[in-house]
């Protein structure tokens, strides 16, 4: 079974990869990158270049010719190109030999896959009311699990965009406590740092919110801040969390060599794809690291981490924005199903997921000003 055609598909800023073979079958994955997407939809047509022609099994011949041989490595941009295409590959093998992709994976080692919810705590104002109800609202929605930014940012086009001030963080801090007494102690909550503190004041984070039981804090500091992680995952009683920046087994070598965090966040659509997610994950396993994916993306990236996320051992959370739940309606005949919580993956062959492409090629690509 050939590729015959490759095309990239942009909805709402969210891209998605559309693969044709020579049998009719037809296959999905998933290449959004924020604020990169017109460079993206470049790197697919490049690949699609090489691609097109080849059988839609070469899978690990596709990813070390243009990652492994290609001599700049690459980074998330051609890495992102790479994943779409090749889950869109995966999801088309499932689909010719009737099976459901976590079948080809190893099978599953749970029967469903937690999710946390993000994206629900926009629009607060800073208002610690507005902030608890916000999360109280999110929780009827069946999560047992919250994941915020409690860190807010200048305007967009501060010159100070990126610095965050003791005072921010004390801020945070008072954010957490709020939602703490909103949710309950039987609710986990996360806490996202977007990279945005030092270490000292991540330090400070760390000590003064380990009263309100955090599960883990993620991306503290800037992701190449090698010693500041280290010292923090020495004294911080809050699990450190990090790895969305960090693509491919040699990226998150390091991370599990030096103790880097407690939690390893791979983003299975910026990382190579799913048999290299599988590969990193099985990497993180040997150090006794467990992951939690990062995925801010759409459906079809959820999809594409459950798939994987039901046949690992050390499989934590997935992450999951709010928003999703009317894309999958909208545009993917509620091909998730989310039910307390849990997304349930049924037998469905390939990555199950229904894709109203007719809704889905009307639609189109609009600047972007986020930088993050």
């Amino acid at each position: 079974m050939n590729i015959t055609s490759i095309k990239h598909v942009c909805h709402e800023n969210l891209l998605y990869v559309k693969l044709e073979t020579d049998e009719g079958i037809v296959g999905i994955g998933e290449a959004t990158l924020r604020g990169k997407i017109p460079a993206v939809m470049e790197a697919i047509n490049l690949l699609a270049a090489h691609v097109v022609g080849t059988t839609v099994f070469s899978i690990e011949d596709m990813f070390h010719k243009y990652f492994y041989q290609d001599r700049w490595r690459n980074g998330p941009i051609m890495n992102t190109a790479i994943s779409g295409v090749e889950m869109a590959m995966w999801d088309t093998i499932g689909k010719k030999l009737g099976v459901p992709v976590y079948n080809l994976l190893g099978g599953k080692v749970r029967e469903k896959v937690q999710l946390y919810a993000n994206g629900w705590s926009k629009d607060n104002g800073g208002d610690l009311s507005k902030l608890a109800e916000k999360a109280r609202n999110t929780l009827e929605m069946g999560f047992k699990a919250l994941k915020w930014d409690p860190f807010p940012l200048p305007e967009l086009h501060s010159p100070l965009r990126h610095i965050v001030t003791m005072e921010t963080v004390m801020q945070g801090l008072e954010q957490v406590g709020a939602v703490r007494e909103a949710v309950g102690p039987e609710i986990e909550i996360f806490i996202e740092g977007h990279a945005r503190l030092y270490y000292d004041q991540a330090l400070w984070f760390v000590r003064n919110a380990e009263q309100y039981g955090i599960g883990f804090f993620e991306e503290p500091m800037q992701p190449d801040d090698w010693e500041g992680f280290k010292k923090l995952a020495l004294k911080s009683n809050i699990p450190i969390a990090t790895g969305e920046r960090f693509f491919t087994r040699w990226g998150h070598k390091r991370l599990y060599e030096e103790g880097i965090c407690s939690i390893a966040q791979p983003d299975f659509t910026h990382c190579g794809g799913i048999w290299e997610s599988k590969k990193m994950s099985a990497m993180a396993e040997a150090y006794y690291v467990r992951i939690a994916p990062h995925n801010s993306s759409g459906p079809v990236a959820t999809m594409v981490s459950a798939h994987i996320d039901i046949t690992l051992p050390n499989f934590f959370k997935q992450e999951f924005f709010v928003k999703n739940f009317a894309i999958n309606r909208d545009l993917f005949n509620n091909s998730l199903n989310i039910e307390d919580g849990y997304l349930i993956l049924d037998d469905k062959p390939g990555l199950g997921i229904s894709p109203d492409w007719e809704k889905l090629e009307k639609g189109s690509y609009k600047f972007d000003p986020t930088t993050w």
